[in-house]
């Protein structure tokens, strides 16, 4: 009896521990087509802030944090850099947009078997322009905790996509890219 008791206890020490990590970022064509538009534009992002609270724990597994030991807001600061670059209006001179994360959370289990991550951000360009954007992006998550957080930190990278289509197309974007 002592060791089923051991290795019950083994088990779930080794399993509330986890740390789920979504696959690093990878650019939406759809965002790049939107950003060809803005002819001649040059710009970069310099950095986000992250003023909202933020719980990563995904139920008893342990919590979610992108690759590469990125923060939230370095990732999505990645994430909108690496659009800019394949639509080749990145530039390091270019109009500075900074962004602040007003609100982020994510639930894995809405519905029961979805699951939702729901950010909001304020984007300020140096040429005293801003936007205020947000998204809530769902997602099938499942049942059992391994299944559904893993849904969860995978559907990272699809949210942080849809947020930034969903700025790239509010119609005061283009003000945020003047120099």
């Amino acid at each position: 009896m002592k060791k089923i008791l051991a290795v019950a206890v083994c088990s779930l020490t080794l399993t509330a521990c986890s740390t789920m990590q979504p696959p690093r970022y990878s650019t939406s064509v759809d965002n790049i087509q939107k950003l060809k538009t803005f002819e001649g534009a040059k710009a970069n992002v310099a950095s986000f802030t992250q003023n909202a609270s933020f719980d990563a724990n995904c139920r008893l597994m342990g919590p979610i944090e992108p690759a590469d030991s990125l923060t939230i807001p370095e990732f999505i600061t990645k994430a909108i850099n690496d659009e800019f670059k394949m639509a080749d209006i990145y530039s390091p001179t270019g109009s500075q947009i900074t962004g602040e994360i007003t609100n982020i959370e994510f639930s894995s289990t809405s519905g029961l078997t979805n699951g939702y991550w729901d950010i909001g951000v304020i984007l300020k360009s140096s040429n005293g322009s801003s936007l205020k954007t947000s998204n809530k992006y769902t997602f099938k998550s499942g049942f059992d905790a391994i299944t559904a957080c893993n849904a969860t930190a995978d559907a990272l990278t699809p949210a942080v996509q849809d947020l930034i289509k969903t700025a790239v197309n509010h119609p005061d974007f283009a003000s945020l890219l003047k120099n």
